[in-house]
Order: structure tokens, then C-alpha cells, then sequence
């Protein structure tokens, strides 16, 4: 029986091999958009879910390593509200599974104008494939669980080497600045397997306050303001207790006066722009409150998980394979059974959120 820890433990080599194709992916890409690419001034992605965290993580290495805008919607607003549509720029359409309802809605929206989109999925064979104009194999496989945790990393890293590659194709990123960035990327297998370890032996003996508390806060910036999202939603999906994420300085205007002891906040610090806060952060919650930590490149306290960081712009994806295994980890240690089966029928008898019939939009 494939276990959640098993899953996480492949996302190594999941990205090694997203890194490895990214060429034949991006071949399609700027096949399907020739006519337009070097009118593209835009990258917009839209998802629900791990598919929306995953971009709000992609979005800031786009716009500063590229020098392409980003945008990132939620299928439903993006549907309904979003009324001034850019010609010009890519929509991208991120559905693991590809049977996204609403995701599918937006992408028909986008193809009835004429706009040019892709979609990403695990396979060709996905409804959303079939659907899109272009397609961008995510590379993830067949994942076990319907609480995705290789599906966050794969989708990070596809949607930051569509933003790398377009920005290669339209001269916004010179072949040593994208050489020096996939060289980044591909340091973090490596360090990914020895975090998920490093963050197994630390959660042995730092597990007590996370448990008792009744909230966990992800606090990040940057591009880590997404995996503290989606590190969020995982700990309400899988460990089942109340989550919030928070981009670090939102954390300080106005939740810092609702922290207690109950609260246990959890720092995400990649040890850059925002490095003094994330700290300054840590230090508050461990000594006033009694209750956080700081998980990163660098540490308030011998409490803390201080993590070596190899990957440079990329760090997001390392710091949330460490918070993977933790909220694992917990999940475990709470008593949570991850392999009993999963019914959903009664849920779905109210809402659906997912179809796999071809030409459901």
C-alpha cells in the first residue's frame, strides 16, 4: 500500500524529471502560440485549489526572474467577474486531473475569444487536454491521494519554466540567466530528500505544541506567500484541523492582536527580502506567545528547523516539501488513518466540483 510519506518521498524525482522534459513541453507551447508569442506581455493563470496556491507561488519568480507579468484567478471569479480580458496575454488553465469544472469553463471562455491558452494536466488524456489549444504535460504521474501533495510541486515548477521558457523565447530572460536559474532548479532533489528527512527527526520531538494547539498559521513572503497557502489548505485537508495562510506582512496587520497560546504560528523564512520580520515574527510567537516556529534558511531559536536552502529562487518548492512531511507527520501522530477508504458520495450528492465526462464546461 502506497502511503502519503511515499508520495511525498517522489516528488524528487517528479521535479528531476519535469526539469528533464521541460523542452519537449515548451516545444508545444511555442509551437501553439507563434503567431502571438511576441505579443505576449501577460502570463495568467487560472485554478482552483493546489492549482491556485501553486500559481500564487509561481507568480513572483515570474514577474522578477522574467520580467512578464503575472495574474492569478480563481476559476469561478475569473468566470463571472473578470470582465477586461487582455488579448494579449497567455491563459494558462492548471487541473490535475484535467476534469476541473469550472477551470474548464474559464479555458472555453478563453478559446471562444480567440485568446491564446494552455491547459496543464497530468496526462494527454485528461478532458482538459483534450480541451486545450496546447498542452503542457505536468509530469506528475498517477497520484494516490486526492490530498495533493505531489501535485503542488509539480505544478509550481511547470508553471515557472512556462514563465522561464516563454521568457527565453521573447528575449526577457538571457540563455545565461535561464542556464543559472535551471541550475538552481536542479539542486532540489537532491535537497528536497534530505529535508523530508530532516523534517521527520524534527517533528519527533517539536510535534507537542502544533498538536494541542486548535489553529496552525503558515506565514511567508514572496514567493513562499504560496506555499503558505497551500501548506494551509493541506493541514485542513489532511491533518483536518483549522488552517490559515498569510502573506507575512498581512500577518502583522491585524492577526497579531488575535494571537494566543492556542495559535501556533509556523514561519516559513527563506532568509531573504523579508528575513529581519520572518524572525522578528518567530522570536514574538516563541517568547511572548509560547507558541510558533520559524522553519528556513535561518532561525529565531535552538527550537526552530534551520533547513539549508540550495535552490536559490526555487526555495519555495524545499520549504514546502518540509512542511509535506510535517503536516504528515502530524497527521500520523493524531491518529488520522490516511489508507482507509474514501467515500464521497453523500458530499457529492450536494455539489460537484469535478467531472470527468469529455465536453462538460
Amino acid at each position: 500500500m502506497v502511503t502519503m510519506l511515499d508520495c511525498i518521498k517522489r516528488i524528487p524525482q517528479i521535479l528531476d524529471g519535469i526539469i528533464e522534459d521541460r523542452k519537449t513541453n515548451a516545444s508545444r507551447l511555442l509551437s501553439g502560440i507563434a503567431d502571438v508569442k511576441d505579443t505576449i506581455d501577460e502570463i495568467i493563470f487560472v485554478g482552483s485549489g493546489t492549482s491556485s496556491t501553486s500559481a500564487l507561488t509561481a507568480r513572483s519568480f515570474i514577474e522578477r526572474n522574467v520580467g512578464i507579468r503575472a495574474s492569478v484567478y480563481v476559476p469561478n471569479d475569473f468566470c463571472h467577474n473578470k470582465k477586461c480580458l487582455n488579448p494579449n496575454a497567455l491563459y494558462v488553465f492548471t487541473s490535475q486531473t484535467g476534469t476541473s469544472i469550472e477551470t474548464r469553463s474559464a479555458m472555453k471562455l478563453v478559446k471562444d475569444l480567440g485568446y491564446p491558452c494552455l491547459g496543464i494536466t497530468e496526462s494527454q488524456d485528461t478532458p482538459l487536454a483534450k480541451e486545450a489549444p496546447v498542452h503542457w504535460n505536468m509530469g506528475c504521474g498517477y497520484e494516490e491521494y486526492p490530498m495533493r501533495t505531489i501535485g503542488y510541486s509539480a505544478s509550481v515548477m511547470c508553471q515557472m519554466l512556462i514563465g522561464l521558457e516563454i521568457g527565453l523565447a521573447k528575449g526577457t530572460v538571457g540563455s545565461m540567466e535561464y542556464d543559472a536559474l535551471i541550475r538552481q532548479a536542479q539542486q532540489l532533489p537532491s535537497s528536497i530528500e534530505s529535508i523530508i528527512e530532516k523534517t521527520l527527526e524534527w517533528a519527533e520531538h517539536s510535534k507537542w505544541n502544533m498538536l494541542r494547539s486548535q489553529c496552525l498559521i503558515f506565514v511567508g513572503a514572496d514567493t513562499i506567500y504560496g506555499a503558505a497557502l497551500e501548506a494551509a489548505l493541506k493541514t485542513w485537508e489532511i491533518l483536518q484541523k483549522p488552517s490559515i495562510g498569510y502573506e507575512l506582512e498581512e500577518s502583522l496587520h491585524g492577526p497579531n492582536y488575535g494571537y494566543d497560546s492556542n495559535h501556533c504560528v509556523i514561519v516559513l523564512n527563506d532568509g531573504g527580502r523579508e528575513n529581519s520580520k520572518a524572525l522578528a515574527l518567530g522570536r514574538y510567537m516563541e517568547e511572548v506567545i509560547g507558541n510558533g516556529f520559524v522553519i528556513g534558511a535561518q532561525v529565531a531559536h535552538d527550537q526552530d528547523l534551520r533547513l539549508d536552502l540550495k535552490s536559490g529562487c526555487f526555495s519555495a518548492l524545499e520549504l514546502m516539501s518540509s512542511a509535506q512531511a510535517l503536516i504528515y507527520r502530524l497527521t500520523v501522530d493524531l491518529g488520522r488513518d490516511l489508507l482507509a477508504p474514501q467515500n464521497h458520495a453523500v458530499m457529492e450528492s450536494y455539489f460537484k466540483t469535478h467531472d470527468e465526462v469529455a465536453g462538460v464546461q
